[in-house]
């Protein structure tokens, strides 16, 4: 069985079954642990299944069985150059939070082997990454499970934040525009967004091209609240123009 054939009877396991362990699915393809990891973790990037120890979840919803191999090899090298990148910017002895999100549980693998670092999240996927980073410190937010954007949300959750001093917010998001600034298809996602949009002391916006330009009905804060944009280098010349003229910080990447 080579790798497309064996990332295929992947996806065919997991819409079958929902769930998938690492162990089982070495034993089943005869290869290494390591690379059934790897295989999991770029169908996490894409949104396809959500990490969890020792395995994954498949996301309903979420790309199907003949689109995921083609979304994965577009999406897959620009997501891991911004995650990289944001991954470089973390200095030993800073305090980040990693928002929900495909992009972030990428930034989270990046920072995985990362020492002397403290890590706020409400995010499932970045909690499973980070769950055995010895290295660094992780800090989770309480609240109420959301299936759909797989992280705890709600009142407990914005309380939560409060408790912490955030050098950097890594911030993804569904849209992105110069007039509607950050916005969100989700009420729950929208207030914890804002909450620390307000705590932090340096709010970054990690998108793709695809996000920009585009609106949401739920408006998280103004673009000129956030004080960088990191994106990839297909992004719009207009939009990156414009958002420099009100002093942001714009990195392509």
């Amino acid at each position: 069985m080579n790798t497309r054939e064996r990332r295929r009877a992947l996806l065919a396991a997991l819409e079958q079954d929902k769930r998938v362990v690492v162990a089982e699915l070495a034993e089943r393809f005869a290869v290494t642990t390591m690379t059934v990891r790897r295989d999991l973790r770029r169908l996490a990037e894409i949104n396809v299944v959500t990490l969890v120890h020792g395995g994954a979840i498949y996301n309903e919803g979420g790309a199907t069985l003949p689109t995921v191999t083609a979304r994965a090899r577009v999406m897959q090298t620009a997501k891991l150059r911004l995650a990289e990148y944001c991954a470089e910017r973390v200095q030993e002895g800073n305090a980040i939070y990693l928002d929900t999100g495909s992009t972030c549980m990428s930034i989270a693998q990046a920072l995985a082997n990362r020492k002397n670092i403290a890590v706020l999240t409400h995010s499932l996927g970045v909690m499973n990454i980070l769950s055995n980073s010895e290295g660094l410190q992780l800090f989770t937010m309480a609240g109420q499970y959301d299936v759909k954007l797989k992280g705890f949300f709600g009142d407990l959750t914005c309380r939560d934040i409060d408790g912490f001093r955030i050098d950097a917010a890594f911030l993804g998001t569904c849209a992105l525009s110069l007039d509607g600034g950050m916005m969100s298809t989700d009420a729950i996602d929208q207030c914890v967004k804002r909450k620390i949009i307000e705590t932090a002391h340096k709010n970054i916006a990690v998108v793709d091209h695809t996000k920009i330009g585009k609106d949401a009905f739920l408006r998280v804060c103004d673009l000129r609240d956030l004080d960088s944009i990191i994106t990839d280098k297909e992004a719009d010349a207009a939009f990156v123009a414009s958002a420099q003229k009100l002093g942001i910080e714009v990195v392509q990447v």
